[in-house]
């Protein structure tokens, strides 16, 4: 990594100043891992023999480990140390948000993916696990690179603030367990490290600042222009857009509306790839040694490049791919038996690159409308298209048919799309740029018991309060913060919750937090899972879609006087009505929901969540 003296010299003054910090950015992707340290310099040497000059912006995120799997490694190797023939992981970063069904803009393929063994984990291990293990290596060469421009004892004191950067559309659980991983790799806080802290940004939103900041003079934003942020990723597409208010003396922006996306990356473009290959050679594919065809293979290699390349030149061509495969009676056209090369035509690319292409376009003309609806205007000027996916020539073609055309849109991309987000998450450390205001992505709230309202409630929900006896109805949703409604940093929203408590039961309370995608959002919880929480009562639940269940929230009463609550002796037993405000904060820098249950004038619950762990995929 070289730096210029300027920057060495910005580095070290902030090293030695106890006032300041070092600002991170950490762009952990789905095929590809980038970091850049402000002010603002991007790490462009990693270690390993097979660093793509093209792409030495990031490493591939990628493992394999030290097995019996891997004779012949001796430590784990990661990123670009990981060699063709090695076992190894990638994509790991989609099963951290397994918890979320897969919409009409996701890959379908995904569960395919996982079904076949490309989506796997080491036996033992989970996805944090795997990328914690990854993330410590990215962490390590981190220290290494800054102990390269400042001594040791230096970075010792210097505090060390990094901004990873995650999907916006990543369900609330994801979020959670991408801290945990980049916690327990040791990014953030530690016993030997006690000023440092870890921050997550979105990544549209990291992409925005570098946009709206880095090009401002470039490309002329100017106050009351709509700009769409277009990141496609390896695994994840996310759209948001955004309004300038101000470029100057200040550049001030926020989000126009609610933000979209898809688990439809480059990577959608690879399983369909797979896909094609298994419907073409059926076992003669499916049956070969994972190492053979995973990511990061001489076979999936050799793909990458002409995946990068398409769209360069319309001219039809036949592609080659080495791959040692027995196939019987195999088909000239698809297979050359001697040479042992699978053969690809134009229309076999076509045929795989562009239901993925469609559903990006598709998400992009939703968004556009979603502005329109907005503002009752044409309001998006222009689209800013990055992440590793907008390198894809076809792609930016795709773009500029379909909304350059028009004359309204202009389409710009970044000299490094693959950057943009790794220095936006930079600069939001060392600037404060972001967003004056967020669009939630979807509706919290609780499920509560009202009152029984007749003509209106079913008996079937109906049930007497067993404290004062009062006819109630159970499953109605109290909705804390709406989808689509527009708040900033630390909001909080705070509600009263009641608890019949019998003497022996257990003081370790759950209140079960829920969460609607819908446009609008129902009334009734009716959503599966083992209870619902009413602020008065725990009572049974029923099957139902629109609302799930985001995680249960963990509230301690151990610690509280419990004869400060009102009581009453029922059927020879000591009942308490216990009661407690829950805060709940959104737009936390820390990236996760944030929660504080107060009562009597101290907290329980210490913000803990347990977040619903199902499985779509």
């Amino acid at each position: 990594m070289s730096y210029d003296r300027a920057i060495v010299s910005e580095l070290s003054s902030l090293a030695l100043d106890s006032k300041h910090k070092i600002i991170v950015g950490v762009d952990y992707g789905t095929t590809f891992t980038g970091s850049g340290l402000s002010d603002i310099i991007l790490i462009s040497t990693w270690p390993g023999p097979s660093r793509d000059t093209e792409t030495v912006f990031k490493a591939p995120s990628r493992i394999a480990y030290a097995t019996e799997n891997n004779p012949r490694v001796t430590t784990n190797r990661w990123g670009y140390q990981v060699e063709p023939g090695m076992l190894s992981y990638s994509w790991t970063k989609l099963l951290l948000d397994q918890g979320t069904p897969l919409t009409q803009y996701d890959d379908s393929t995904l569960e395919t993916a996982s079904q076949t063994g490309i989506l796997k984990l080491p036996e033992g291990k989970t996805a944090v696990d795997v990328v914690a293990d990854y993330l410590s290596e990215v962490y390590q060469h981190i220290l290494k690179t800054i102990s390269k421009n400042i001594t040791e004892a230096d970075l010792r004191i210097t505090p060390l603030e990094f901004w990873l950067t995650v999907p916006a559309i990543w369900s609330d659980r994801a979020l959670d367990a991408t801290r945990t991983a980049a916690q327990r790799a040791g990014f953030g806080k530690s016993s030997s490290r006690p000023m440092d802290q870890i921050f997550l940004i979105s990544e549209p939103e990291a992409a925005a600042v570098t946009a709206l900041k880095k090009f401002v003079t470039h490309y002329r934003f100017q106050a009351g222009d709509g700009v769409l942020v277009c990141d496609c990723g390896g695994g994840t597409v996310d759209i948001t857009t955004y309004l300038v208010l101000e470029v100057f003396p200040r550049l001030k922006f926020e989000e126009l509306c609610t933000g979209t996306g898809g688990k439809c990356g480059s990577t959608a473009v690879d399983r369909n790839f797979y896909k094609l290959m298994s419907d073409r050679f059926g076992d003669a594919f499916d049956r070969l040694p994972t190492k053979r065809k995973s990511p990061g293979s001489e076979f999936m290699k050799r793909f990458e490049i002409i995946k990068r390349d398409f769209g360069n030149s319309d001219e039809e061509t036949t592609f080659e791919l080495p791959l040692n495969m027995t196939v019987d009676n195999p088909d000239p056209e698809f297979f050359d038996e001697e040479e042992r090369l699978v053969l690809i035509s134009s229309a076999d690319l076509h045929s795989i690159f562009d239901p993925v292409i469609e559903k990006i376009v598709s998400l992009v003309r939703q968004q556009i409308a979603d502005a329109r609806k907005e503002t009752g205007k044409d309001i998006i000027n222009r689209i800013v298209l990055v992440g590793g996916f907008g390198d894809s020539e076809y792609l930016r073609k795709a773009f500029r048919s379909s909304f350059e055309s028009t004359g309204k849109i202009t389409i710009t991309v970044p000299d490094s799309p693959q950057a943009a987000i790794v220095q936006g998450a930079a600069l939001r450390g060392l600037e404060g740029l972001q967003s004056t205001t967020k669009r939630c992505r979807r509706h919290y709230g609780f499920s509560w018991g009202i009152t029984f309202r007749a003509g209106i409630d079913s008996e079937l929900n109906a049930y007497y309060d067993s404290y004062d006896g009062i006819k109630m109805v159970s499953g109605i949703m109290e909705w804390m913060i709406a989808k689509g409604a527009t708040y900033t940093d630390n909001y909080r929203r705070t509600v009263s919750v009641h608890w019949t408590h019998y003497e022996h039961s257990s003081l370790r309370k759950f209140t079960t937090l829920y969460a609607c995608d819908q446009e609008e959002a129902p009334e009734r919880q009716d959503h599966k899972g083992w209870s619902r929480i009413l602020p008065k009562r725990i009572l049974p639940s029923n099957e139902g879609t629109a609302v799930y269940t985001v995680g249960n929230i963990v509230v301690d009463f151990s610690n509280v006087n419990l004869a400060m609550f009102p009581s009453k002796v029922i059927k020879d037993e000591r009942v308490y009505d216990l009661s407690y405000d829950l805060k709940v904060t959104f737009g936390a820098r820390d990236g996760v929901l944030k929660f504080e249950a107060i009562s009597q004038g101290q907290t329980v619950g210490q913000t803990s969540i347990n977040f619903s762990a199902a499985k779509y995929y």
